[in-house]
């Protein structure tokens, strides 16, 4: 379930002006010539990276969010209170082993990942709807024989039994670390990074809307490296001037704003807001040029938006078989005039 509200208008606008403009140049910081160019073509859904340092050739990567897959067996039964919701019939137990139905996006997005030889496909978060281990082995058995390579962060349904007792730093931490594990291969649950032919993909567990020191240290760190980074997360950061107003970063995000919580049966949101730490990522993010571009899902509405000249890429849910299919390769070089 999404919980932000939908902002179809500003990704009508913003596509009618990339459509016409044709480019963004998403970094301008202190006068330095920008580590990208990036187009949007309209015609094929695709986004041109076009890199000034890197890539070591050309490549492609894949990302999707928000399948909201079940599958359930006899392990699940004793969450069933927790799941009914999300669920549906796929978690009674006359049903278990049949799946909800979502899968075909996943399916057919990987197909397309292989025709395009993709180098990397991205799981951005609520690829679940709870944490069930016959889903998460499912999701991990069919990533696996795809033959792609991919990566996964989580969404906060990913981690989320609805009703069950706890924070939700506390929950995230517990699933994470049990019935999600397999999903990361080794890597740290709260943020990794992946780099592919000189590009570093950072992907950053937002999925309680906050950020963690640690995750901030993480982010300082890759910056060291100086490589392009592309931040994948699941909540996307909030972008003055837009309707995502309930993202990470925004100072709407607090217990007086949080209509969902009823519903999905979890504590509120705090009364004071974010954490100084959020703040500081997020600021930390729009201002950094080696930052070229941010991935994010949640909002189950495709979207492009652009804060300091940064865009940031919104599909619409993997179940309606949407996704973000990128191209990286190296900006083109500029050839003398023979007429001078």
């Amino acid at each position: 379930m999404k919980h932000n509200p939908p902002f179809a208008p500003l990704t009508l606008f913003i596509l009618s002006l990339l459509a016409t403009v044709g480019s963004l140049t998403p970094v301008h910081a202190g006068g330095r010539r920008p580590l990208a160019n990036v187009t949007y073509v309209p015609s094929t859904g695709q986004i041109e990276y076009f890199l000034r340092k890197g890539p070591e050739r050309p490549f492609r990567v894949l990302f999707l969010a928000d399948l909201h897959f079940t599958v359930e067996d006899r392990r699940g039964l004793p969450y069933i209170d927790y799941t009914r919701r999300m669920g549906g019939s796929a978690v009674e137990p006359e049903n278990y082993g049949r799946t909800n139905g979502r899968e075909s996006g996943l399916l057919s997005a990987l197909e397309q990942a292989r025709t395009d030889s993709v180098d990397l496909v991205i799981l951005g978060g609520d690829i679940l709807n709870f944490p069930s281990q016959a889903s998460v082995e499912w999701i991990t058995r069919t990533m696996d024989s795809s033959g792609l390579e991919w990566c996964y962060i989580a969404g906060n349904h990913d981690w989320h039994y609805e009703g069950e007792p706890g924070k939700a730093d506390d929950q995230r931490d517990r699933w994470t670390r049990s019935n999600l594990a397999p999903l990361y291969q080794g890597a740290d649950p709260m943020g990794y990074s992946r780099v592919v032919n000189g590009v570093n993909f950072l992907m950053i567990d937002n999925s309680t809307n906050e950020i963690l020191p640690q995750q901030l240290a993480l982010l300082k760190r890759e910056l060291r490296r100086g490589l392009p980074i592309v931040l994948c997360v699941h909540v996307p950061l909030y972008m003055p001037g837009t309707n995502i107003d309930y993202s990470c970063g925004s100072p709407e995000w607090n217990q007086a704003n949080d209509i969902y919580y009823e519903i999905e049966r979890r504590e509120p949101w705090p009364a004071e807001g974010h954490t100084a730490t959020t703040y500081e990522f997020c600021r930390t993010i729009w201002e950094s040029p080696q930052v070229i571009g941010i991935l994010a899902g949640h909002t189950h509405e495709q979207a492009i938006g652009f804060r300091n000249d940064k865009p940031q890429f919104v599909p619409a849910a993997a179940y309606q078989g949407a996704t973000l299919r990128l191209h990286f390769q190296p900006a083109p070089t500029r050839q003398p005039d023979p007429a001078r």
